[in-house]
């Protein structure tokens, strides 16, 4: 199933977004307890078939006794906005956190990889 239709936008759009998320976390993350959600959005509709808006979110495990665990979260939505699709490309403490997001080939790929398997998701489940 082709969904990507403009492949060098895409990166594009990734890593602009990206440098927002990171820039949030510099000013943000702590190392320890809770915090509000970091978050960056963009469009995805003219980038990959099916799809809305793209959030990207760092947050705190709920529930996490020592307040230590963070995850990085893609959520994407269809254009209308009426479904939405998330999943988890990150998960762990914020040190981890920090490096991964210096990281940017790696964690590109994984966006990337990420926004395509929830696009697919999402229109699978549209004409279903």
């Amino acid at each position: 199933m082709q969904t990507v239709l403009n492949e060098q936008k895409l990166q594009q759009a990734i890593g602009t977004a990206l440098h927002e998320l990171a820039e949030h976390a510099r000013k943000g993350l702590p190392d320890t307890g809770t915090f509000p959600p970091l978050s960056t959005r963009f469009a995805c509709g003219a980038l990959i078939q099916g799809m809305g808006d793209v959030e990207l979110r760092l947050a705190p495990l709920s529930g996490d006794a020592g307040k230590q665990e963070r995850f990085l979260e893609v959520r994407v939505s269809t254009p209308d906005g009426g479904s939405h699709s998330s999943t988890w490309v990150f998960y762990g403490k914020s040190p981890a956190l920090r490096e991964m997001l210096k990281n940017e080939a790696l964690l590109k790929a994984k966006l990337r990889a990420a926004l395509v398997a929830e696009a697919e998701s999402l229109l699978r489940n549209e004409l279903a």
